[in-house]
Formats: C-alpha cells, structure tokens, sequence
C-alpha cells in the first residue's frame, strides 16, 4: 500500500510539473507576441520603406558599431578624431556583428530588438526559477506574469538598450547565489554573469563588487572566490581601461566626462534621489496600503508572520534586495536617468526590477499565508492584477495606454522625424558636408556624413565644459539634466563652421543665435529648424524647397 502511495505522489508529482512548464511555456509565447507588435509598433514607413529604429541613445552606439564594422574605427566620426561617447562595449559589439550580416539600414535594428527580447524571454526563465524557490509554483507564475508586463524593462530591452542584457545578468547572478549557499566548490561560473555585466557597461562593475560581497558572506573558501573575482575584475574591467587608454586616449569614458563633472555632486546625488524617492513610493504604495490593512489579527498570528519575515529576509530574501538596493544607490550616485518621465523605472533601476516583483509576490504570499481567510486566494489575485496595473501607470493612463500598445511607443515620432530628416539632408547637401547635431544618434545612423555633437557626448572639447546651470528653470535640487547641460557654440559653431546646423536644443536656442544669425540661412522641416552656411558648397541650395530665408539674432 506505501509503494502504491508513493507511485501515485510520484506520477501526481509528474503531472503538476508537466503543467506548470506549460503555463510557463505559455506566458513566454504570450510575451513572444507582445513584444513582436511593440517592435512593429515603434518600426514606421519612410519614403515607402519600412524602417524598424531603436531610441536615439542606441543609435549612438549603433553608428559606433556600423563604422566599426565597416572598418572605419570604433569611432562616431570616420578618420576623425577617436572619442569614446558610447558607454557599451559588449553591446556595440554584438551590434556590430550586426552590421556584418547583408540587411540594409533601416532592418538592422530590427535584429537588436530580436536579441533584446531574447534577452527578455531567457529572464523570465530565471525569474521563474529563483521564484521557485522562494515560494510556491502559483506564485512563481504570478511573477513571471508581473515581469513579463512590466512595461519600462520591456520598452528599454525591445527599443535596444543593454538593459535587457543587465536585467538577464542580474537575475543569473541571483539565482547563482541563492543555489550555491554554503557550496565548498565555487567556480568562475557563479562570477560570469556579473563579468558578462562589466563588459556591457563599465558601471558593471558594481554589480561585480556585489556578487563578489554576496558570495564571501554565502560561501565556503572565501580565498577562492575572492582570487576568481579579482581576475575577472582585471580581464574584463582592467583590460578594456588599458584599451580605452591606448585607442581613445583616455582613462574614462567620454561620457563620464559629461555627466559626472562640471555641476555639484550634492545637487547632482539629491537630483537622483528625488527621482527614486518618487519612482519607489508609486511603485512601494499598494504593499504597504495592504499591509496596515491587514494589521489586524491577534498578536500571535502577527509575531509569528514577524517572524516569518525576518527568517526569510535572513536565508536568503537579503540577495535579490541587495541587487535592487545597489542599483537604486547608483542611479542616485550619478543623478539618476535623463529621461525619468518617460516610462517609470530607468535605465539604472530597471534591470533589478524583475527581483523587485520577486520579492513583492513572495512578501503577498507571506501575508496571504497569515490571514488564513477562505477568500485569500482570491483577494491576493485581485491585489495582484490592481499591484500590476499601478506598476505600468507611473505617469497616468499615458504609459498604461503606452504599455497595453494603445499609444505608440516612447521615442517613436523623434524616430520618424530625424530618419527623414537624414534622408532630406541626403538629398540637399554633398558628402562633404558637415552637419551640427544635438540628436547623436538617429539622424548621424542614416546619413553618411560628418557630424559635430553639439552636447558633448561624441566631443572631447565639450564634455569637459562646465554645465550650464538655471536653464530648465527648475529648483537647484532637480535641474541636473544628465547629459544635456554643456554645450559652446562658440566653438561647435563659430570654430568648426559646420555646413549644416539642426535640431538646436530648444533649452539653448538663445545662445546659437549669436552664431547663426549672421552666417546662416534658415528653413523648416517636419518642425525642425535647419540652418545652412550661406555660400557653403557642400549645400545644393537649388534642392532647398522653400528656400533658406535669412535670420536676425533676438
């Protein structure tokens, strides 16, 4: 009779786990589906030409990747002066392999989505398994439906920023150490996925000093794991600065120069924390509201979910919280992200998010596990689907229109303006000519012509400016804008006598006057004013249509 019973438990065993791999299976096709109507979504017709386009920060790097591929250097500009204005060594890479392959321009960006949403795919596998073992497979499903349509972390991957790549390195890495507590045999495995992290980003390498804290405090033979996380950090991390320092001829990013310098590092770390101030209280604000909520019960019941909490937090809740504590520091460290009114979590706090939810769900389940209610199933489905709803709404019905794909996605009329604008410029000015430009990366991708970045991030000269302060006419404390405070004119302009000038940063129009007004003619396109070097030979000045006109200065 015992051996009939354990057959049974066997065989029922078999069958629950056969069920619950295809629900999960079921979850990743459903995503598979949103993300290939998001990426239709964001793709658009120029000309009678489908263009599939990432946002415009990683099409600075896939200009970087395109050249490179090309032969021309790892470089922004071919045969110019070599400057390190994209931040993702490992990513330009895989974006370069791109470019090898026979597609034309306007479909290479639709391979970086495919991989972003890989990237999204093989993340919800390891959610579902670092899930599984902290709570039960109805839960574990319940996160991998929260990930699964959390909104910032899939417009990031599928519009082709590394965060999808980070997000996957993170949560390998967690579930590395939550597996391997107390393991006498570490191995370079458990260190790969953050090394994988430093050579995506160079700031990786804080995810890398995080694994490597985690391990010693979880692990046996704390000599090993130290002397195979101190390798990886000079391989990867050590090796790519000496090539910085040999090929760019710097010890930094050029980037770093442009956003951590020449503006208060006080103002800049209460910037950032004002940001994640507000993004965890709206995201936070549902928890807690449900947890006074069901403050009520008697004071045994409440001491032992107490204490369920803190022995939780103590085995092995602590792991995925410090993942999520130390990217939240770090986008305060650096002032947070330049585009926090766009989705809701940035490009900093986005790739710990999937554990956020992790910890969210096993957090309901403890106190679902504590109210013993008939209806507690019920009521943690409902807090469960509302906990979603709020999560994707960060900005209002806007960005939960935008994550149910009602709205177009983020960036998508930027796109559609700045690849005609290259394709007009293609049409209205020679080879030689040399166009000044604060969108780096759209418009610089499909038009094969020399570039001047009027914000610094591909030239040396103005990334190391001061910023320009009072200019957004905010509070001191909320100002800093990453990326967008320096610019000089007198040289972008008034030295380097670009032939073309567009897309003058609304924020310092006023001071490009002074250098436009009496050397340039102006004309608009699709709303873009555009100034041409009157008597330029690289402007086919017949093909203007209207014609450039004259400008005063205001």
């Amino acid at each position: 009779m015992e051996q009939v019973s354990k057959r049974f438990k066997h065989k029922f065993g078999r069958r629950k786990s056969a069920l619950l791999y295809a629900w999960l299976a079921a979850f990743i096709a459903a995503h598979i589906a949103y993300a290939a109507a998001f990426i239709w979504k964001t793709s658009f017709v120029v000309e009678g030409e489908r263009v599939f386009c990432l946002v415009d920060d990683a099409m600075v790097s896939m200009r970087y990747a395109l050249n490179l591929a090309r032969g021309d250097g790892w470089v922004w500009n071919p045969n110019r002066e070599r400057v390190e204005g994209c931040t993702n060594p490992l990513w330009c890479l895989v974006m370069a392999a791109v470019h090898l392959l026979p597609l034309s321009l306007s479909k290479t960006s639709l391979i970086i989505q495919c991989l972003g949403e890989l990237c999204l795919v093989v993340n919800l596998i390891v959610c579902f398994f670092i899930a599984r073992r902290l709570m039960s497979a109805p839960g574990a499903m319940a996160c991998v439906a929260l990930i699964g349509w959390y909104f910032p972390l899939n417009n990031w991957a599928l519009q082709g920023m590394e965060v999808g790549a980070l997000a996957l390195c993170v949560s390998i890495s967690c579930l590395l150490l939550l597996r391997r507590q107390h393991s006498s045999r570490p191995s370079f495995a458990l260190m790969s996925p953050s090394t994988v992290a430093m050579a995506l980003r160079p700031d990786g390498v804080i995810l890398h000093l995080l694994a490597t804290v985690l391990a010693l405090f979880r692990l046996k033979n704390q000599r090993v794991i130290l002397a195979h996380s101190l390798l990886l950090f000079a391989l990867v991390f050590g090796g790519w600065t000496v090539f910085r320092r040999i090929y760019y001829g710097d010890w930094l990013p050029n980037t770093y120069y442009l956003k951590m310098t020449g503006f208060p590092l006080l103002l800049r770390i209460t910037r950032g924390a004002f940001h994640a101030a507000v993004f965890w209280v709206h995201w936070l604000w549902p928890t807690v509201f449900l947890t006074l909520a069901l403050k009520s019960g008697s004071l045994e019941r409440q001491r032992r979910f107490d204490q369920l909490l803190r022995a939780r937090l103590r085995s092995c809740w602590y792991v995925p919280l410090s993942f999520i504590a130390v990217s939240t520091a770090y986008s305060i460290y650096v002032g947070g992200d330049a585009w926090e009114r766009v989705t809701g979590a940035n490009r900093f706090i986005a790739p710990a998010m999937p554990l956020a939810f992790v910890l969210l769900v096993a957090f309901v389940d403890c106190i679902r596990r504590r109210s013993n209610a008939s209806a507690s199933t019920r009521w943690t489905a409902a807090f469960l689907i509302l906990f979603a709803i709020n999560a994707n709404a960060h900005y209002g019905t806007i960005s939960l229109a935008q994550a149910m794909l009602i709205y177009p996605p983020p960036y998508k009329d930027d796109n559609i303006r700045n690849v005609a604008l290259a394709r007009w410029l293609d049409q209205v000015t020679t080879p030689r000519a040399r166009v000044a430009i604060d969108y780096a990366g759209t418009a610089p991708y499909f038009l094969r012509r020399e570039f001047i970045d009027l914000l610094g991030k591909s030239d040396r000269h103005v990334a190391r400016l001061p910023a320009h302060r009072g200019m957004l006419g905010l509070p001191a404390y909320r100002e800093f804008y990453p990326g967008h405070l320096k610019w000089d004119y007198a040289y972008s302009l008034g030295q380097l006598k670009p032939d073309v000038v567009c897309a003058i940063w609304r924020r310092s129009l006023g001071d490009a006057l002074d250098y436009l007004a009496p050397r340039y003619r102006v004309t608009e396109f699709r709303g873009v004013s555009v100034y041409f070097r009157e008597n330029s030979l690289a402007v086919l000045w017949e093909k203007i249509i209207p014609p450039p006109t004259t400008i005063r200065a205001e």
